[in-house]
């Protein structure tokens, strides 16, 4: 689920805080860093259970409807295409989805205010009239209905948004990741799919994870001499006039051009060129470019620089 750019991010958010703090409590920062990582994932699972609330929204709707004092024909034999959705049923069946949230509070059910105001919006809309008037459909139709759905209502909702940020501060960063999530996990899902379909899991493997907490370990750790080097190098810089964002950027990629030998020299680069436009000022990604670039050449120079397998450097 976390590419590289993100746990990049969530390490520089925990380093920003470390350095911002009066204490030095590494273990803390690396019980930080997991929790938010960890939180990351909590964020994709709300937003699948939040497709399923919406799901038993229709079918309360249904059941309700029946038992009216004077129901009407449409209360008698109403269309249940959408509560029926092969999709959204496998989802809502899916059984780690609801393990996970065994004993452990489910937002939706405290709020279905919101989830009830989603559902209207959604019954309102033109895509949802055409689903239901669609008499034959396959579940390559339902499937990317619900991804449509998904996309047009909930990933870009303010509603969602605000709710979802009072329950943790870590999700102010991490919507983008968790709706590119759940539309891999929606389109993963085939008729042959049943309750044991894979969900999205944190890490792609073992190796990100550890990533993770080595550049936020090592950063923490060789602070001192990864300053040394960029005011060695920023010759032409007092120290003081370079921003703390600048000087987060660069020790990171600095800690991983010296101690990740599989990233390419190339890569850790623009990662944090491309960090720099989002996280600093308009100058910074000239700056960082020519610093680690002018770096990166003397570390090879000096037998620092250990990249394995060919065009790493």
């Amino acid at each position: 689920m976390l590419n590289r750019r993100h746990i990049r991010i969530k390490v520089l958010q925990i380093l920003y805080a470390f350095f911002h703090s009066e204490s030095d409590n590494l273990t803390k920062s690396e019980s930080d860093l997991e929790n938010s990582l960890d939180k990351a994932h909590a964020l994709y699972l709300h937003l699948l259970l939040l497709l399923v609330a919406i799901k038993k929204q229709a079918e309360e709707k249904i059941e309700k409807g029946k038992i009216k004092l004077l129901p009407t024909q449409e209360d008698l034999n109403p269309i249940t295409k959408f509560a029926d959705n092969k999709t959204l049923t496998l989802l809502a069946d899916n059984l780690s989805l609801t393990e996970h949230f065994e004993n452990k509070e489910i937002y939706w059910d405290a709020n279905p205010e919101l989830v009830s105001k989603i559902f209207r919006q959604i019954q309102e809309s033109e895509m949802y009239t055409e689903y239901l008037n669609n008499s034959e459909s396959s579940f390559l139709d339902d499937r990317k209905f619900v991804s449509t759905l998904f996309m047009e209502f909930i990933a870009a909702n303010e509603d969602v948004h605000s709710f979802l940020e009072e329950k943790s501060i870590y999700w102010l960063d991490d919507f983008e990741v968790s709706n590119l999530a759940i539309i891999k996990t929606i389109k993963s899902l085939k008729p042959e799919s049943d309750e044991y379909a894979r969900l999205q899991p944190l890490f792609k493997d073992e190796e990100d994870r550890t990533f993770a907490s080595n550049l936020l370990k090592h950063t923490i750790l060789n602070s001192s001499d990864y300053t040394k080097y960029i005011v060695e190098t920023a010759s032409n810089w007092d120290e003081e006039r370079i921003s703390d964002m600048d000087q987060l950027l660069m020790q990171m990629a600095i800690c991983e051009l010296l101690n990740f030998e599989t990233i390419p020299v190339k890569v850790t680069l623009n990662e944090y060129i491309e960090l720099s436009k989002d996280y600093s000022s308009q100058k910074s990604k000239i700056f960082i470019n020519g610093v680690i670039d002018k770096l990166a050449i003397r570390l090879k120079e000096e037998g620092k620089l250990k990249k394995l397998g060919r065009g790493l450097i």
